[in-house]
């Protein structure tokens, strides 16, 4: 399937120069009283054609529909005047069912936010008014760069909802994996295992921790006033079973230069971290996570997330941006409710002695 044609007009030579490599398609080389002229010539790019070797990612990206920095299972794009096939539907419905089914459905998306619309890639669709049908649509070209930002007013700091009741053990989901984390003392991790490190029961109610998530210095902000809350009541003052209850802070830092910054960062985040929390403390420097953004539906990056995670590493309640005192009052009941006391229950002897006791 060809996405388009490009025109251009140059001389033969510098021609075969800069399209050397790619699929071309020769029309016609005009020539005027014996002597020829600079040729024009039409080139179908398809997308099975396109080299990477040959493209640059960005030109590919332009060319081909597919962002860069996401995968390579990311959805193409389909222009107004090709009319969508049945295969190409196909390819798309199996596609986006395979991308959503990562998805944790527990999450509640703000019905004022623009989180709900989003698809897997990071992608919209988008209605043409002329013929009525619907074409996928990267989400800054179609709401604009600035949309996050608009999001922030017209919910409050709240992308997503919180939950109103833990998520029961039947539903609740594995929180995804991200590697590549270091905390501020320079140890390597990665999650949930670092959840679920010192849990050596393996029991879903031995331990609670509190994961806050924030991409950027704004979302930082607002995760305090959930965190400072969880830990006056259960990790400080008189309890003797703080050893249960855990706060995690990951930063997320995305960029193909964060790993050169890496050593300011984490000093950065040093002065703003308690020193008793440094170790519990994760930074993540890499290209994307927009996989492990989407799985938690975080697609709005300016704000703060807050996920309580059970024994075994299972998300069991989700929140966002600023608490407030009822969502805080609801979040440190269903804390309690994960971590609630086994009933200690008395081997059953399954071969009791029969006769009379010798005294």
């Amino acid at each position: 399937m060809s996405l388009g044609r490009i025109v251009f007009s140059r001389s033969p030579r510098s021609e075969r120069s800069l399209l050397s490599g790619w699929n071309r398609n020769l029309v016609n080389d005009l020539s005027c009283n014996g002597r020829r002229q600079p040729t024009t010539r039409v080139i179908k790019l398809h997308t099975c054609s396109t080299s990477k070797s040959v493209v640059s990612p960005l030109l590919r990206s332009n060319i081909c529909g597919t962002p860069s920095s996401y995968q390579s299972a990311a959805p193409s794009l389909r222009s107004f005047s090709e009319g969508p096939s049945s295969s190409e539907e196909d390819d798309w419905g199996a596609e986006y069912e395979a991308l959503t089914a990562q998805r944790n459905k527990n999450i509640i998306m703000n019905p004022a936010g623009q989180g709900k619309n989003i698809l897997p890639g990071g992608y919209v669709l988008k209605k043409d008014p002329k013929k009525g049908g619907y074409r996928k649509v990267i989400l800054e070209h179609s709401l604009g760069y600035f949309w996050a930002i608009k999001e922030l007013a017209t919910t409050n700091k709240k992308p997503i909802l919180s939950n109103n009741a833990v998520i029961p053990a039947a539903e609740a989901e594995k929180f995804p994996f991200l590697g590549d984390l270091v905390n501020l003392k320079g140890e390597a991790a990665s999650i949930p295992d670092f959840f679920t490190r010192n849990n050596r029961s393996k029991d879903a109610s031995a331990k609670c921790t509190l994961v806050a998530i924030s991409y950027k210095d704004f979302g930082a902000q607002l995760l305090p006033s959930w965190i400072d809350p969880f830990d006056m009541a259960f990790r400080k003052g008189v309890n003797n079973e703080a050893d249960r209850y855990e706060v995690v802070r990951i930063i997320i830092n995305e960029g193909r230069m964060v790993k050169l910054l890496s050593p300011f960062i984490a000093s950065g985040t040093k002065k703003n971290v308690p020193e008793s929390d440094h170790a519990n403390t994760l930074l993540y420097y890499g290209i994307d996570a927009e996989e492990f953004r989407d799985i938690l539906r975080m697609h709005n990056i300016y704000s703060g997330y807050i996920f309580l995670v059970d024994g075994i590493g299972r998300v069991r309640w989700a929140g966002s941006g600023e608490g407030t005192e009822e969502e805080i009052h609801s979040m440190i009941g269903i804390a309690k409710d994960l971590t609630k006391r086994l009933q200690k229950q008395l081997p059953q002897s399954q071969n009791p002695r029969i006769g009379k006791r010798v005294q």
